[in-house]
């Protein structure tokens, strides 16, 4: 594609990429995962109970999060009829191909045309955004948010233009309606560091960051100040301080060290994450200053990124999203910069160089593709493909594209190596996701069966919980009923000691741990193995 193609090409290009590979089959893998199913569960209760203001689950306020997602969640289902794992995954997929066009054009404006086109097909193939992207989680919506808010911050602070503050205060201000205050502070740090590093503090006009904070303001105090006036002080606390500043300082899950995104962030950007490297060492040797801003204002957001989650004592894979878009226009701009560059001789090698280690890498997937079997853990099996047949071809398939992929290093044709590996990885996760995954994860988790099964034996109107230790959410959202937990075995006994007909979901270890003091013989109306457990449907006695 020529430097001065039509941007019509390059959205068509764009959308081409990214339509088939958000949208294809996203409804067709159950809802299973917690906090997918917790949150089609508040946008049902949205829906249903006509409570849009605060979000609730079972019944009880959900002060965790903003209602951004479970808004959409909920609108959505409205033209549909009802919430489904389609119109539950819908607005995050919508988002994703938001952020890779959005993507697109700031890439444009900071550093090239060819660099900004390049970023949005890098980020919308580079492995854990295409994951997020097909999730109804929070953080794709963060993303869209942040990336927004840069686009506008660079408007503002790089090319002076006064609307840049207006509407850097609105991404921000829907941002944090999507995750929190987090929304705000992530585009703010990225700006802060930016001024600094290029000592542009004095070109800030006081006017400016007025318009900024006060759109930013009229935004989310929208909802945050008749939220809070509706739950309180209590909610307020929760929802600001408990799940915000408390989680960051001390988090109850998913603690982890300081380092843990030096190895999980460029994991979750493969296969580009090989020539993340390239890019910041080239950038910083070679390009002056008036270059620069542009590659700097990247850096700065890909670096504040890595502090400010660094620095939080609870961290998730997930929680770099934000940073995806900022390596995708820094490995956007390598390529571009080859591009325009070839043949270049030995300073092609920073590109070459990591496309010949990622065919290197796709001969050892397929030699050792036998022996992942039995090294993964059992959620990465998942991606592997289980029948002897499958796995051959699956082998040569691998072996192929990194014979293919070398050959076209070797041409050292920029468009051939780069198309190569976009079309490669393009097929890969399609084929992966349709034909791999989403069977084999249906078949690992049939709770749609499972609550089928329930239905048939109890009616709507009988007494149900869950029992012990199971997690019910899933089963919830499938049974169309919200299913209570009794965690304590002394208020499951009295459960169960009820005269009337009650009926009671618990895995079978439980089950037999519970029958054992009491004497008591619990028909087992329902029995259904998922991921190796057996979960039971328990009645005090028959009807």
């Amino acid at each position: 594609m020529k430097h001065k193609s039509a941007p019509w090409v390059a959205a068509g290009l764009i959308l081409a990429v990214t339509l088939p590979l958000f949208l294809l089959g996203l409804g067709d893998r159950l809802l299973w995962i917690p906090q997918e199913v917790r949150y089609a569960l508040i946008a049902r209760e949205m829906w249903q109970g006509g409570e849009w203001l605060l979000p609730h689950v079972g019944g009880m306020v959900y002060p965790d999060k903003p209602p951004l997602l479970f808004w959409a969640i909920a609108l959505l289902s409205v033209v549909n009829g009802g919430v489904t794992a389609w119109t539950a995954r819908l607005p995050v997929a919508l988002a994703s191909i938001a952020v890779c066009l959005v993507t697109w054009r700031l890439g444009a404006r900071l550093l090239s045309p060819r660099a900004g086109l390049l970023a949005a097909l890098i980020l919308a193939t580079s492995g854990g955004f295409f994951w997020s992207g097909r999730q109804a989680l929070l953080d794709m919506f963060l993303t869209l948010g942040v990336t927004g808010a840069c686009w506008a911050l660079w408007a503002w602070l790089g090319e002076q233009q006064r609307w840049g503050a207006l509407l850097a205060g609105i991404c921000m201000g829907l941002a944090t309606l999507a995750k929190g205050p987090v929304g705000v502070v992530l585009p703010t740090l990225v700006a802060l560091a930016y001024l600094t590093g290029q000592r542009q503090w004095p070109t800030v006009r006081g006017g400016d960051v007025l318009l900024c904070g006060g759109s930013f303001l009229l935004v989310s105090l929208a909802w945050y100040l008749p939220a809070i006036g509706r739950g309180g002080l209590p909610y307020a606390s929760a929802a600001l301080i408990h799940h915000n500043v408390e989680r960051y300082l001390r988090a109850w899950e998913h603690v982890a060290p300081w380092y843990f995104f030096v190895g999980a962030f460029p994991a979750e950007f493969l296969p580009w994450a090989l020539f993340l490297p390239p890019a910041l060492f080239l950038g910083a040797a070679r390009l002056g200053p008036e270059d620069q801003r542009g590659w700097w204002f990247a850096v700065c957001w890909l670096v504040m990124m890595f502090v400010f989650f660094s620095g939080s004592t609870g961290k998730r894979d997930i929680y770099m999203l934000p940073a995806f878009p900022a390596a995708a226009l820094l490995v956007g701009w390598l390529w571009s910069r080859w591009w325009e560059e070839a043949p270049v001789g030995r300073r092609g090698w920073w590109v070459m160089g990591p496309a010949l280690v990622l065919a290197l890498g796709l001969w050892v997937l397929a030699g050792g593709i036998w022996r992942a079997m039995a090294v993964l853990p059992p959620k990465s099996m998942l991606l592997l493909p289980v029948t002897l047949e499958a796995r051959r071809w699956t082998s040569v398939l691998l072996a192929l594209g990194g014979v293919l992929l070398a050959s076209l290093v070797l041409l050292q044709r920029p468009y051939l190596v780069f198309g190569g590996i976009l079309g490669c990885t393009w097929l890969a996760m399609m084929a992966v996701d349709t034909r791999i995954y989403t069977p084999q994860f249906n078949q690992q988790y049939p709770i749609a069966a499972l609550a089928h099964a329930v239905a048939a034996q109890v009616n709507p109107g009988q007494p149900l919980q869950a029992c012990g230790p199971v997690k019910a959410l899933a089963l919830s959202f499938y049974l169309g009923r919200y299913i209570p937990s009794l965690p304590a075995e002394s208020e499951v006994s009295r459960y169960l000691s009820a005269e009337a007909l009650v009926y009671c979901v618990m895995d079978l270890e439980y089950y037999r741990r519970l029958e054992a003091p009491t004497g008591r013989h619990f028909p087992v109306r329902v029995h259904m193995e998922i991921d190796g457990a057996a979960l039971l449907l328990v009645a005090n006695h028959l009807p």
